[in-house]
């Protein structure tokens, strides 16, 4: 579960007269993943300073299109090296909000170390609609941090409410138990934990 909850990262991107606000929220995150590439793609558009990777954020994150239709039409009768250079600043701290904190672990709270993001998007959306009962625009409008933590409340809430249930912790452990047998050719369900304490007690 993340350790520190913030709300989604708001950027303010300004030109000329114009001001766009870009919210790194779910709906943003699936349409960017959406894209031919994916978000790593994205990240590498923006720092080439491509105009149609910085069209396709700004419309995909901004939380009022029509302005941001405004300020992108307003953008391409100017010079575009202003421009390029605030649209980079702020389409870079937008998508930096999706990655972990923590850059040293390989998981996320919800371990997606093998998951394809649009997938772990998406079950983030079945969390929030499904688990927590949260009406969809507002599911869509938090941020994937926001669901997740939201999401592993809710779930640790259940286990206090369910006496001998396992924690997450605990369903870890005993898939990576799993995992092990299964690669040392034994059954799954083998307890080799448990074999081991009970030489121990045999023997002392």
């Amino acid at each position: 579960m993340p350790g520190t909850v913030q709300p989604a990262t708001e950027v303010l991107l300004h030109h000329g007269p114009h001001v766009v606000t870009l919210r790194a929220s779910l709906r943003a995150a699936v349409a960017l993943e959406s894209l031919p590439g994916g978000i790593a793609s994205v990240w590498d558009g923006i720092a080439r300073q491509k105009l149609a990777t910085f069209h396709a954020v700004i419309r995909a994150s901004a939380t009022d299109r029509a302005e941001a239709d405004r300020l992108i039409a307003h953008a391409a009768t100017h010079p575009l090296a202003h421009f390029a250079h605030c649209a980079q600043a702020a389409c870079l701290a937008l998508i930096a909000a999706y990655l972990p904190v923590d850059q040293g672990e390989a998981t996320t709270s919800t371990g997606t170390s093998d998951k394809p993001l649009s997938e772990h998007f998406a079950d983030l959306y079945r969390y929030g609609t499904g688990w927590l009962g949260w009406p969809p625009s507002e599911v869509w409008n938090a941020s994937p941090a926001e669901l997740e933590a939201a999401f592993m409340a809710h779930v640790d809430r259940l286990v206090m409410l369910t006496p001998g249930a396992d924690t997450p912790e605990d369903t870890a452990a005993k898939d990576a138990q799993r995992n092990a047998n299964v690669a040392a050719g034994l059954d799954p369900d083998f307890d080799r934990e448990g074999l081991r304490a009970l030489k121990a007690k045999h023997s002392a």
